[in-house]
């Protein structure tokens, strides 16, 4: 098994995967990824911080777990770049959504906050839309595999 963090990754791209038609499969696991017109529209999915405080439930010590994960959605410009970047949000704030436990790993998945901005750098202009999701789970201390 793998440590929560990575399979609430993992579970996070792969409702992504069959929730976000806009990208088609274009979602990878990385946070780098290289920019390049053939393959855009496209998502990154990875961990960000994670904080943590012990809590008792019952009689066994648990950690509760904040952990930001990113979504990172890229756009070529095609007609209007904002509302290409909306779409894809909006497909990726409703597939979130309709999975706000992460499969059962997760107490909720809350947006936080979706930073947008654009570059020309690439081949043609780009958006890019930073959406930061904190996701609250809990671990037992002496085990990190196993979501509570």
């Amino acid at each position: 098994m793998a440590h929560v963090r990575k399979q609430i990754r993992d579970r996070m791209a792969t409702t992504l995967t069959s929730g976000v038609a806009l990208v088609s499969s274009r979602i990878y696991i990385s946070r780098t990824y290289p920019v390049t017109s053939a393959n855009l529209p496209a998502l990154t999915v990875y961990a960000g911080s994670e904080t943590s405080s012990l809590v008792t439930i019952g009689i066994s010590k648990t950690l509760q777990r904040t952990l930001s994960v990113n979504v990172d959605v890229y756009a070529r410009a095609t007609s209007n770049l904002d509302d290409d970047i909306d779409a894809i949000t909006v497909q990726v704030e409703e597939a979130i959504a309709a999975d706000f436990t992460v499969n059962g790993l997760a107490k909720e998945a809350l947006l936080t906050s979706t930073d947008i901005e654009y570059s020309g750098e690439a081949e043609q202009q780009i958006g890019i839309a930073h959406m930061v999701y904190d996701v609250l789970y809990h671990t037992s201390i002496a085990d990190v595999e196993t979501a509570k």
